[in-house]
């Protein structure tokens, strides 16, 4: 089968159009026929072996961690399969558990390139904050980035009434669904937060020495649950023990391991259908052979449609 492959981590990934086709005996298995896989920030994580999910992983390795396919049946579900890889294929062997049906009428390619980006923010909520007053705040850190922007759109359905944008770009924030904005400084320690007022939840991308602004500045009067969930500005921060004595916050992480395979099944036919309602986000089919290309293509919303 035509198929994108690691042969070692830290190099680009290749294209090869005669890796054996997935095959399985399993009777709690099934193979699909990819119809569509998301090139995510996280697949670009696994495919360099730095993702915690790679580290028993072999090679070759083939990347993508979802997507939508096609069972032996002829039904069109979705598939994750964060835990192995394999979706940056023609065919791919997942649990059945791992599948669901996606809504009729949903495009392939959308549902693949923007549920993982909305997972993020999803499972979050659903998993890992604790109960919320009426008409919450909310401060996504790294808006701009497509999880963050995905993030603005669902936390309105899912209870919030005041979502404020973090980024370096004024313009970008500008035409997002926001109430207030704060501009990241070059220097992150002297961007002005003294605006934000009350936060009941921060949402945070970016990581790094930004977070460690926010948290010195945060003058919140009641309690603020902030929520690790992406790492582009840095892998670990240095944190006063008395800015954590002093203020009121919860620190917990969302990701694959810090809520259960169980718990996102639960709630993946409500994250479906939340993400069929999203608005175009510029995503960009590419076919398998293009992988160099997409790549290259950092900035770029990548699904690949073999």
């Amino acid at each position: 089968m035509r198929a994108i492959t690691v042969q070692s981590w830290g190099a680009n990934p290749e294209f090869t159009s005669n890796y054996p086709d997935p095959t399985t005996s399993d009777p709690d298995k099934v193979t699909l026929k990819v119809l569509a896989a998301g090139l995510h920030q996280l697949v670009r994580s696994q495919a360099a072996g730095q993702h915690y999910s790679t580290n028993s992983a072999q090679l070759p390795y083939i990347p993508g961690a979802d997507g939508v396919g096609i069972t032996p049946d002829g039904q069109t579900v979705y598939f994750n399969s964060i835990a192995f890889g394999g979706a940056f294929a023609e065919y791919v062997t997942v649990p059945k558990a791992a599948i669901v049906p996606i809504p009729a009428g949903a495009d392939p390619a959308h549902i693949a390139g923007l549920v993982n980006p909305g997972m993020s923010s999803w499972m979050a909520l659903a998993a890992r904050v604790d109960a919320l007053p009426k008409d919450w705040t909310v401060v996504i850190v790294g808006v701009t980035a497509l999880s963050g922007k995905v993030a603005a759109e669902f936390v309105r359905s899912l209870g919030a009434g005041k979502v404020i944008g973090v980024a370096r770009n004024a313009n970008e924030m500008a035409v997002l669904n926001l109430d207030q904005t704060v501009v990241l400084a070059d220097n992150p320690a002297e961007t002005d937060f003294s605006k934000l007022g009350d936060v009941d939840v921060i949402l945070d991308y970016l990581y790094g020495p930004a977070v460690v602004a926010l948290f010195n500045a945060l003058d919140s009067k009641v309690p603020t649950q902030y929520v690790q969930i992406g790492t582009v500005a840095g892998p670990d921060i240095a944190l006063l023990g008395a800015v954590l004595r002093s203020k009121n916050i919860t620190m917990r992480g969302a990701g694959p391991g810090s809520w259960t395979l169980q718990q996102f099944g639960k709630e993946l036919p409500t994250l479906l259908a939340a993400v069929t309602k999203l608005p175009d986000m510029a995503l960009r089919a590419r076919k398998l052979e293009e992988v160099q290309e997409a790549w290259a293509a950092k900035k770029e919303r990548t699904v690949f449609v073999p």
